[in-house]
């Protein structure tokens, strides 16, 4: 995604209290939500063709990638189904988390799983394939062009040689043809495009044909403001129904599902890793340097599964903050194996501009405003009670706002 598109795309979730635009029309969130999937789609397709696996660094202040998540690489790849199946090898590993995800072309996610630790092999193929499959998981797709997303942690961020080692031995392989690819900037042919391939949901088929015919640039426009003040306003609070399958008993409204590909394209379902941002404190005052530190203190044993993770964003870029403005310090994030916790069992965090040094982790932020995103990998029944919203709104006046999942 270019730099202009993604500064369209940063203003929503740290304004505590942006006034909250009355919803639009179906058409326009599908639209928005298929635009901003398969522009990212097509720019991978011109850049690396298809059945490639790019290998991107951990995100940085210079990422085109909204929110990224700092404790893992990214493997990322559109496959060609069009032809019979599409064979994913993963790579064997250590006790580090590694997953796959699918997406098909309206940015919902089809499948999701932690890879077997000694490699797995998964076959992508399309619904109507009739002929014989290779041995492997079969996953089935009505896209003719799935996204394809591997995740691999990392235990120190860019530095850590094995995991990106280990990323880079999965592999993808399939037949393919030259794709007649669609202008990224045609809002209503990329939505073509993707009718064109891909077999239709019944929830969306009727406005996705709509959408095809009347939804523009401008609406474009239009509805991402409308989404970044619903987000603003608290409308999001967390992952929440954003990325489900279009028939998930759990999936959100087409509002909601439009407003998560704000919150973080390609992102993973609840069940899977839960997602709380924080952006006003327990008083509803919005998080920024200027109006001083912000102590956070939370259980280390959160009761999760795999691993839970605390970035740092800027409020006005929604990417890790430039070294060069926090005293050339590069402190993004927090997990579980870069903190220790102290004698009752916690971690504390300040939040400030300068060093507290007082036995406390510091996290740098600048005078503006900045937001946490906490993510809980591989929630669990334990983890009802100890995540950073039961921590911080828990008898405050926003307790109902921002009230958590309950895992069973």
């Amino acid at each position: 995604m270019k730099k202009l598109v993604l500064s369209l795309s940063i203003l929503v979730a740290t304004t505590g209290f942006a006034q909250e635009q009355k919803d639009l029309p179906d058409v326009q969130y599908i639209g928005y939500k298929v635009v901003h999937h398969m522009t990212a789609v097509v720019e991978h397709l011109e850049q690396f063709g298809v059945n490639t696996f790019e290998n991107p660094p951990v995100g940085d202040h210079r990422s085109f990638v909204i929110s990224p998540a700092l404790d893992h690489f990214y493997s990322k790849a559109v496959a060609d189904v069009r032809f019979g199946p599409v064979v994913i090898e993963t790579p064997a590993r250590d006790d580090r988390y590694a997953s796959i995800q699918i997406f098909d072309m309206e940015h919902y996610s089809i499948y999701d799983k932690i890879t077997a630790k000694e490699g797995e092999r998964f076959i992508l193929v399309h619904e109507d394939y009739k002929g014989k499959l290779p041995k492997g998981t079969v996953v089935k797709t009505q896209s003719n062009f799935p996204f394809i997303f591997i995740r691999t942690q990392t235990f120190a961020f860019n530095n850590d040689k094995l995991a990106n080692s280990i990323r880079h031995q999965a592999s993808i392989n399939g037949a393919s043809e030259p794709i007649d690819l669609p202008s990224t900037g045609n809002t209503k042919e990329l939505i073509q495009w993707t009718i064109d391939n891909k077999k239709g949901y019944d929830q969306t088929r009727d406005l996705m044909a709509e959408a095809a015919k009347s939804y523009t640039p401008e609406l474009h426009k239009q509805t991402y403001k409308n989404l970044g003040a619903f987000a603003g306003s608290g409308g999001l609070v967390g992952n929440v129904g954003m990325f489900e399958s279009v028939d998930h008993p759990s999936g959100g409204s087409n509002k909601v599902r439009a407003a998560g590909t704000l919150m973080g394209h390609l992102g993973l379902p609840v069940h899977h890793a839960y997602y709380q941002p924080l952006t006003i404190d327990a008083e509803g005052k919005i998080l920024a340097g200027k109006n001083g530190p912000y102590v956070l203190t939370l259980p280390y044993e959160s009761g999760v599964k795999q691993f839970w993770s605390v970035t740092r964003y800027g409020g006005t870029t929604f990417l890790p903050l430039d070294p060069v403005t926090i005293g050339d310090n590069d402190i993004q994030a927090y997990n579980t194996f870069n903190m220790k916790p102290d004698k009752n069992g916690n971690i504390t965090i300040t939040f400030s501009q300068k060093d507290p040094k007082d036995g406390t982790y510091w996290m740098p932020v600048t005078e503006g405003t900045y937001y946490i995103m906490h993510r809980y990998y591989g929630p669990a029944k334990a983890l009802n009670g100890n995540t950073v919203f039961d921590v911080v709104y828990k008898g405050s006046k926003l307790e109902q706002k921002f009230k958590p999942v309950q895992f069973q």
